[in-house]
């Protein structure tokens, strides 16, 4: 912690002295989430690389390239896995939560890791800088929350504000941009339904559209306040940091996911993460060569861990793989062989790390088994690799379903597999070119791009430097609640005047069908 400290302090006693004229940019990587930060590094490291004074608060840290400086939020991680957090995580089984209960889940989970920020000697460090100091910049992952990015908002008065996510779902950034959710168009982040989604697939997906918005507006704010207000008391509702807001980086690509309308402010970087290939360690290198039918690989991801699938799960992969012995399978398992329920095939290949990017890039890779993660489908589209998804919680629904849509994969569930299962969907895959030439064919299309993901989105920074005032592409509509963005409170007044119509019109039958009854009793009496 002491070297993070010093180094920490390099920016500050930089722009003391006069020494740097580069701009001061502050990032936060506060998912703790190995996927989260992967996303956002390339674009933390090119900042540096032209010469600014980077800072990183995280969650995750290593050691930097010249020019950029970590702050570790050194507890984040433990308590995400080891307090009562770690119940609610728990990967494999995610697929069995409502997605009420994956809506609440992400905004308490925002404000526990807030909680945790306020006593964490990370962020304390940085809310220490010299009150004069001052940075130009501020980018950081929304999917956090509104609390942490309102605290060091408010400490660092007037910075302006570049929220950005590696995550798929561009009305996820309707609070922090005024952007619009499209029940009938787009199916919840959370919602595991198909585009085409049925009226009562509708209906439902309305409902989780104005659930998330609701509980954004009456808890999630509201319990962020109360968080940021044990530091600063006099601080302003989490609300109102949303006027920083300059523009948003999204891992978004129209190509390669559902059609979805954006802000104007919203630039779409999909893809940020996707580096040229690197040459691989020798182990695997000897082994990807030497598969005469090439290889396939199977990961997970970096947040669920195949080696706590459970015995049941591993039997039947490690079967599946032994039944296609023609081909070699690479394994990201996080233990070692000897955890496993049974002996490890010949053709099976295990390691606790993959390089992931650079082994879907080797001209010998044939499939790629996962978990569905955003990163890890952008890679395989990007490379060109033909899927099977395990998906297990939240987007990775909405990223497989797509990839099915479009022909490119097969999706299976890892609650309920059997080995002949996974065999069949491998063989339909690999016997069937269709979905090689598809992949290939969209693969182009993501790629040809006028500049590369990371050139843009270090574009914008640098415009939001250039302009720090400019807030011409933020919506009005990040100001008003959401009743009134969608109209409904014209609906509702409508609603109203119709019933009120309505009421006046039953009201005027009524009389009038008893005047003509009284008249005719009267013509009878006479």
């Amino acid at each position: 912690m002491r070297y993070h400290a010093m180094k920490t302090l390099l920016p500050v006693v930089l722009v003391l002295v006069g020494v740097s004229q580069a701009a001061n940019i502050l990032f936060m990587s506060g998912v703790p989430s190995p996927s989260h930060y992967i996303w956002l590094r390339p674009l933390m490291y090119e900042m540096g690389r032209r010469g600014h004074n980077v800072t990183v608060l995280s969650a995750d840290v290593e050691k930097p390239p010249a020019n950029v400086t970590y702050i570790h939020l050194e507890n984040f991680y433990s308590v995400l896995y080891n307090t009562t957090m770690r119940e609610k995580f728990d990967f494999f089984e995610m697929a069995n939560q409502s997605p009420v209960e994956m809506l609440h889940m992400f905004d308490e989970f925002g404000l526990t890791l807030c909680e945790a920020a306020i006593k964490s000697e990370g962020l304390n460090l940085l809310l220490g800088y010299p009150k004069d100091f001052k940075f130009e910049l501020f980018v950081s992952d929304f999917m956090i929350g509104p609390c942490i990015p309102s605290i060091i908002m408010h400490r660092f008065k007037g910075v302006p504000y570049i929220p950005s996510t590696p995550y798929n779902a561009p009305s996820t950034s309707a609070t922090v941009l005024g952007a619009l959710a499209y029940p009938g168009l787009v199916p919840n982040h959370v919602f595991d339904a198909p585009q085409s989604m049925s009226f009562v697939q509708r209906v439902k997906n309305f409902y989780y559209d104005m659930y998330e918005m609701i509980i954004h507006e009456e808890f999630m704010h509201p319990e962020a306040d109360k968080i940021v207000r044990k530091l600063y008391p006099d601080a302003p509702s989490t609300k109102t940091f949303y006027k920083n807001v300059r523009l948003s980086l999204s891992n978004v690509n129209p190509i390669i996911q559902y059609k979805e309308p954006m802000m104007p402010n919203m630039i779409p970087v999909g893809g940020l993460q996707i580096m040229p290939s690197k040459p691989l360690p020798d182990d695997l290198r000897k082994v990807v060569e030497s598969a005469k039918n090439g290889f396939i690989l199977f990961s997970l991801g970096s947040n669920a861990r195949s080696d706590l699938l459970g015995p049941e799960r591993v039997r039947n992969i490690l079967k599946a793989m032994e039944r296609m012995s023609q081909y070699q399978f690479l394994w990201k398992f996080e233990s070692d062989e000897s955890k496993l329920p049974v002996p490890v095939p010949k053709n099976v290949y295990i390691r606790a790390w993959m390089p992931q990017n650079d082994l879907l890039a080797h001209p010998n890779i044939k499939l790629f088994i996962t978990h569905s993660g955003l990163l890890s489908t952008q890679e395989a589209v990007w490379h060109g690799v033909p899927i099977v998804g395990f998906p297990l919680f939240a987007d990775q629904f909405r990223n497989i379903n797509y990839c099915v849509e479009v022909g490119i994969a097969k999706r299976l569930s890892i609650q309920h597999f059997q080995a002949n299962e996974l065999v069949q969907a491998v063989k339909e895959i690999l016997d069937n070119d269709g979905y090689s030439k598809r992949m290939k064919q969209m693969s182009r299309l993501f790629r040809d791009q006028p500049e590369t993901p990371l050139e843009r989105a270090a574009w914008w920074c640098e415009w939001v430097l250039r302009n720090p005032d400019a807030n011409l592409l933020q919506s009005p509509a990040v100001y008003m609640s959401w009743f009134r963005k969608y109209s409904y409170d014209v609906l509702t007044f409508m609603l109203v005047a119709l019933l009120v119509v309505v009421a006046i019109a039953l009201k005027v039958v009524t009389i009038a069908k008893s005047i003509l009854l009284n008249g005719a009793k009267k013509s009878k009496v006479e």
